[in-house]
């Protein structure tokens, strides 16, 4: 490498190579933004220890900013970069001169067009990190799961703060609003969809800014969840229907259906609810003639099996618990058919307990006895809010079905209570081991 003597016209020439402003360069040699401006004016020549940093910076600079560090001396071009320093003109053209300055000016942003803190491969690992997680969620231990969806989050936040391409603002913005729609969802799992929504409101917020239709849809499936287990059935039922805009077919969509038909039946919109429902088993006929691949697993997709437990539960609140039963028989004898490791186990659970419910309806106690021993084997780690409430449900339906001194209703009734005194709900994991 040439040597060079870093004197004024040498300073300013490798400092606007790169581009840097004056408090990067002093920050890069360890002296002051005052220092490089005397350097630069001629008022103070740099001593040893700074000009061994000058050749260090120079000899570690990639081929574009050391051509156009030579470039600029060997062109002898006005350097002026409006802080106020010029180093001496060597040509009389003024126009041809103004030229090429603003031709190496556009070269040199160049750099920063292309320079990026993300890439293509950290996109796709963060997003296979959120798939991971809700495709193990309900399988295994939710504390870790937790952690890793914040660390995610977090992740992604963190980079908005750097240099990348528009389509990767996009894409951080998405997944960081993925990320808070998990944690808004194993939040209302855990019993406390207050705190959930503080998670989604944030969601919503980078899904709109993102414009992923997909994670709006499913930002509603998370909102209309946590008002439905606040009893809030008319939020719920509006949060369903406004996700629908933005899921019209697919998972996201079977989901929103379905959900809005036990929304409105709850709400006490009968007819709307009928309705609602026919269009539900519609989506889901179809999702069965033409499967979809969703964003995320877990609770961010919809079988036609997990919506068979919105319809048993619409059917049962509507009065009709042998339809309901219909629903729930057809749809636990699908989980039943696919391999333990890959049903959406929170989801069979829920179905299980719609299924126990329209037999304690039809006085078939004979049958909950047993079925609900399937569902009282979940792992306590695994008992998530809505599951412990479904068998509370089913404990109160039977003893007003069939009073308070029958043999089955009192096992029922031991089995809900110890299976609800069991649980770990109520808390969210620690962000720390």
């Amino acid at each position: 490498m040439v040597e060079v003597e870093w004197g004024t016209r040498e300073i300013f020439a490798l400092r606007n190579a790169f581009p840097m402003s004056r408090p990067e360069l002093a920050r890069r040699l360890g002296v002051t933004r005052r220092t490089v401006l005397a350097w630069e004016n001629g008022e103070r020549t740099a001593q040893l220890a700074s000009k061994r940093s000058l050749d260090g910076l120079l000899a570690e600079a990639p081929d574009d900013v050391v051509s156009r560090f030579h470039w600029r001396l060997l062109s002898g071009m006005n350097t002026s970069d409006g802080e106020g320093v010029s180093a001496p003109r060597a040509r009389s053209d003024f126009a041809a001169d103004t030229l090429l300055e603003s031709a190496n000016e556009s070269a040199a942003l160049l750099t920063l067009a292309e320079a990026s803190n993300v890439g293509a491969l950290t996109i796709q690992d963060m997003r296979a990190d959120l798939r991971t997680a809700t495709s193990s969620y309900l399988k295994e231990p939710t504390p870790p799961l937790f952690r890793r969806v914040v660390t995610v989050r977090d992740k992604a936040v963190g980079l908005l703060g750097g240099r990348q391409k528009p389509r990767h603002t996009a894409e951080l913005m998405s997944i960081a609003g993925w990320a808070m729609s998990v944690l808004g969802w194993i939040t209302t799992d855990l019993g406390e969809p207050d705190i959930a929504d503080k998670h989604l409101r944030s969601a919503w917020a980078w899904a709109d800014d993102a414009e992923d239709d997909d994670l709006r849809a499913w930002v509603r499936a998370a909102q209309h969840t946590t008002a439905f287990w606040r009893k809030d059935y008319r939020a719920a039922a509006d949060y369903a229907q406004d996700g629908l805009r933005y899921a019209r077919n697919g998972s996201a969509a079977l989901f929103l259906a379905s959900a809005h038909a036990l929304d409105l039946t709850m709400a006490a919109r009968k007819i709307e609810a009928s309705a609602a429902l026919d269009r539900a088993v519609e989506i889901g006929a179809e999702l069965r003639e033409v499967p979809r691949t969703d964003v995320l697993a877990g609770p961010f997709t919809c079988s036609p099996e997990r919506a068979g437990g919105f319809w048993a539960d619409t059917c049962l609140a509507q009065g009709d618990p042998a339809r309901s039963l219909e629903f729930a028989d057809a749809a636990v004898e699908s989980y039943t058919r696919i391999p333990e490791g890959m049903r959406n186990l929170g989801s069979e659970r829920m179905v299980r307990c719609q299924q126990i419910k329209a037999h304690v309806a039809l006085g078939n106690l004979d049958m909950v006895t047993d079925e609900l021993g399937v569902v009282s084997a979940t792992p306590r780690e695994h008992r998530v809010g809505p599951l412990v409430q479904r068998v509370r449900e089913i404990a109160v339906m039977a003893r007003d079905h069939a009073g308070k001194q029958s043999r089955d209703v009192r096992q029922i009734v031991d089995t809900a209570a110890a299976f609800a005194r069991d649980a770990e709900t109520g808390s969210v994991p620690a962000l720390t081991d």
